[in-house]
Order: structure tokens, then sequence, then C-alpha cells
């Protein structure tokens, strides 16, 4: 069961996402797996994939996040 304090911190990484002036990061998936939050997709550079990454880590208070999201350049 996932506890209401986890189901906000996801909500508001998701938020945190979707509010991105990047729109490739409004795209990616944010899920729960158990104690960790994974993050999917992909994106066009290196710097979104930890752009990504970090803006989902400042919302997440110490959870573990598994990066999964590709970098597909142009």
């Amino acid at each position: 069961m996932i506890d209401s304090g986890f189901q906000d911190v996801l909500g508001q990484a998701k938020r945190m996402l979707m509010e991105s002036p990047f729109p490739s990061l409004r795209r990616l998936e944010l899920s729960q797996s158990g104690e960790q939050m994974r993050l999917r997709g992909a994106v066009d550079s290196f710097y979104l994939k930890q752009l990504a990454q970090e803006t989902v880590r400042s919302a997440t208070r110490g959870i573990d996040v598994v990066n999964e999201v590709s970098v597909c350049g142009k």
C-alpha cells in the first residue's frame, strides 16, 4: 500500500514536470515502484535528462529516483 505522503510527493513531482518550460520534460512518465520513483521517456540531450532528474529529485525529499530516460539526440 502506498501511503498518502508518498502519493503527495508523486503528485508534486508530476506537477513540477508538467510545469517545465521544456516540452520533452512534460512528456516524461513518473511512476512509483516500491520505495522508488521511476522516470521514463525520451529527451534530446543529456542535459535534459539530468534536468528532469533534478526537477523530480527536488520534490521527492530523499526518495530514490531511478532515471530510465533515454537520450535520442537529433
